[in-house]
């Protein structure tokens, strides 16, 4: 895959944490999402605002395991972006504060 000009968007983001769950299943997702309106931790603006809470949905779920789903989603990213800057980043959380920090410093310099 060849490196992007451009961060990933919000809508990027998203894509990925979708193709790295369905690694697991096409009925992951909406288990996932259950759960975390469940728990009361479905924020409205969604995920990338509060990726914490769904891996804590994550783990609810899958205990263990949980770790090798999220493991999935970031490598989806890491391939997409395919930047060595996030190379070392290994969890959800900080994969997409990466992200969308570098997004936003982005969008203030054009």
């Amino acid at each position: 895959m060849s490196r992007i000009s451009r961060p990933l968007g919000d809508y990027e983001l998203m894509e990925c944490i979708e193709r790295g769950l369905n690694r697991f299943g096409p009925g992951i997702k909406y288990a996932v999402m259950w759960r975390m309106v469940v728990l009361g931790d479905a924020p409205k603006e969604g995920i990338l605002i509060n990726p914490d809470a769904f891996v804590t949905a994550l783990k609810s779920i899958f205990g263990n395991s949980a770790e090798l789903m999220e493991q999935a989603i970031v490598d989806e990213v890491k391939a997409r972006l395919n930047s060595p800057e996030y190379y070392e980043i290994n969890n959800l959380a900080d994969m997409v504060s990466a992200v969308r920090k570098q997004n936003l410093f982005d969008q203030i310099l054009a």
